[in-house]
């Protein structure tokens, strides 16, 4: 079975990324366990106990055209740039031309 990532290794944002995230679900796995009086593991343990590395701009990902025009569409409904599209697209569409 082939091993994939979720991350670009050679992109230093996204490992960063990935890093923090592991971190941070260390750390929960280490106060869960303890809550439960479970035994967490050392490896766990020793990325639970690391500094987090800085956060980073997500726009730093490369992307595939469409994924960028996703994140760009999200982005601005985010601010309140809501894109209209006249009625008559919208009923093409949706197949309500007649």
């Amino acid at each position: 079975m082939a091993f994939s990532r979720a991350y670009d290794p050679e992109n230093s944002d996204q490992v960063f990324d990935m890093l923090r995230r592991e971190i941070l679900a260390a750390r929960l796995k280490v106060t869960l366990d303890r809550e439960l009086k479970r035994e967490t593991s050392e490896m766990v343990m020793r990325l639970a106990g690391m500094k987090l590395p800085p956060i980073v701009q997500m726009t730093h990902y490369s992307c595939d055209v469409q994924t960028c025009a996703v994140v760009k569409q999200a982005l601005d409904i985010r601010a309140g740039r809501r894109q209209t599209m006249p009625a008559d697209e919208v009923r093409r569409d949706l197949g309500l031309d007649g």
